[in-house]
């Protein structure tokens, strides 16, 4: 899969009032066929969406109001280490001919607490490869931009790597197919971590954690690494 250089741009969208806010940013890029923009506070609609899906939020707790969205949207908005992305599938040649609506959100990727990072992706887009082309893009995206690591990051080991959580595999498809998502873009399993159940409060789930060193990092005692393009 052939991935475009991405170059930091100004989103013309993003109003000032988004801009104020300490993990807010003005970044774009692009993949063969997503384009990547910043979240607003304009995105509740597409987050509530995704967020009240059970197929999506499959080990969570889901929301049952709007309100709720745009909450979390705030909250990360707030957060120096936020840097995700709403993902929209770039139009095609016959959209154009057919002036097809403007492109909708179908999913969101990156750093909700870096360097934790993820991806979440309407199900009518499953089975296409968007997941692994976000996920890709956005650590290629993202290792360009901070080739330190986000300087919001507190600690110097945890500039050198992102990682990811996931569902408990045993439990649903969606977790393998995170896994399956993630192993395809250099993440290797690095520990489980025991977590509540949002759903059943009278439980505790064990989740995987995964990790992928930056390039030209690697821990300590072991060779470097350099990332494939």
């Amino acid at each position: 899969m052939t991935i475009s250089t991405p170059v930091p741009s100004p989103n013309r969208d993003m109003t000032d009032s988004i801009v104020t806010f300490p993990g807010a940013h003005n970044y774009s890029f692009n993949t063969e066929r997503l384009l990547f923009r910043p979240l607003r506070l304009d995105d509740t609609a597409i987050v509530f969406a995704l967020k009240s899906d059970p197929q999506v939020y499959y080990w969570t707790a889901t929301f049952t109001e709007e309100s709720q969205a745009e909450e979390w949207i705030r909250a990360r908005l707030e957060s120096k280490c936020y840097f995700s992305f709403c993902m929209e599938e770039l139009p095609t040649a016959q959209d154009e001919d057919n002036h097809e609506e403007q492109p909708q959100v179908i999913g969101i990727v990156g750093g909700t607490h870096l360097p934790e990072i993820g991806y979440v992706l309407r199900p009518a887009y499953w089975g296409r490869g968007y997941a692994t082309e976000a996920v890709r893009g956005f650590i290629k995206f993202y290792w360009e931009t901070f080739p330190g690591g986000h300087p919001a990051i507190p600690h110097a080991e945890e500039k050198r790597y992102l990682k990811a959580v996931t569902g408990p595999p045993d439990e649903a498809p969606q977790a393998r197919a995170s896994i399956g998502v993630l192993k395809k873009c250099g993440f290797e399993h690095w520990k489980d971590q025991q977590q509540e159940d949002s759903v059943r409060p009278e439980q505790k789930l064990m989740l995987p954690v995964w990790r992928q060193w930056g390039p030209g990092y690697a821990p300590l005692g072991l060779p470097k690494i350099h990332m494939k393009t």
